[in-house]
């Protein structure tokens, strides 16, 4: 059997990736899928993650939806690079006939951390906010959970202000609760890596060519990020921060991690800023996280492709040699 995981997510291209190799890698047993308003609204994150369940024809995997609004009761803004149903205009070309489940998100976390304690490991890959929740529900949930890998975040640079990621932006009340929570360990992987590993055009062509359904699908959901950045950017490059997350857990040599004391700006101009503070060298050396600070991108992609696209390993490894 794999690592136990739950993923907490906001489907959503990068999500989507996240799922895929999750269920492709022997090292993970995904036990359940929970949505959160983010890279769209709960109807369409909820949808996605249902379809690509489906996709990977992996119906007997649960999902929960989430919550609709942030803790602050709003629905935070969309991510509009993901095109307006998260999927790059293309969540139409999968059809499925699975249901969520009638059980909420937040209290199947709650009784997922408590009928298997100290066993799970948590994906963070949207807003915190189920999560935040959880903790409100049940004080002692941050102790029942193994690990926590958040997907947010960065030291240096921001891509919804000049300092604010996006799902510690979205709820960064929630993103604070969580950093502030006292979970056993606590990753934070943020833009300073996950932008290092934006899907470049040479490797997109490379699934086209590859002409699988799943390699078609995923070439085509990530179109909509590389115009984006190609017009915003100049970068003809395709976002996919949160299946970093996921290759981390399968190999761990994957990023090089330092301890820091990790803050949450939770209003005003910074807000969803993270402060992150290398060995909490100015609270007196509490560090009350781990920090992504460096990524070896070329061993995250053969992880990454001869995982998913496993009959085509030898071309793959031919090219990234």
């Amino acid at each position: 059997m794999g690592i136990p995981i739950i993923i907490d997510c906001d489907p959503g291209v990068d999500d989507a990736l996240a799922i895929i190799l999750a269920l492709k890698h022997p090292k993970i047993d995904l036990k359940a899928i929970c949505s959160v308003t983010g890279n769209g609204d709960l109807h369409n994150t909820t949808n996605n993650g249902l379809k690509i369940l489906s996709l990977c024809g992996r119906e007997d995997i649960p999902l929960y939806r989430g919550s609709a609004k942030g803790l602050d009761d709003k629905q935070p803004d969309t991510v509009p690079a993901f095109g307006d149903d998260g999927l790059g205009g293309y969540a139409h070309m999968v059809q499925t006939d699975k249901k969520a489940e009638e059980e909420h998100a937040v209290d199947f976390l709650v009784r997922a951390a408590n009928e298997k304690p100290g066993e799970i490991t948590l994906f963070a890959i949207g807003p915190c906010t189920n999560i935040a929740k959880a903790i409100r529900k049940d004080k002692e949930f941050p102790k029942k959970i193994k690990r926590i890998i958040v997907m947010g975040g960065s030291k240096y640079t921001g891509n919804m202000s000049p300092v604010a990621e996006y799902n510690f932006w979205a709820d960064p009340l929630a993103a604070k609760e969580v950093m502030e929570a006292g979970f056993h360990e606590l990753v934070m992987i943020g833009l300073d890596v996950t932008n290092k590993i934006a899907l470049g055009a040479d490797i997109r062509e490379m699934l086209r060519i590859f002409d699988t359904d799943l390699s078609k699908f995923i070439y085509n959901i990530t179109r909509e990020g590389l115009d984006d950045n190609w017009k915003s950017r100049r970068k003809p490059v395709s976002p996919m921060h949160d299946v970093l997350t996921v290759a981390y857990l399968i190999d761990e040599s994957i990023l090089t991690l330092k301890k820091a004391h990790i803050g949450i700006v939770d209003e005003g101009i910074a807000k969803g800023q993270s402060i992150v503070d290398i060995n909490g060298h100015w609270v007196n050396g509490e560090c009350n996280a781990l920090y992504a600070a460096e990524v070896d991108v070329n061993k995250f992609y053969k992880l990454l492709l001869t995982t998913i696209f496993k009959e085509h390993e030898e071309e793959i490894l031919d090219y990234l040699k």
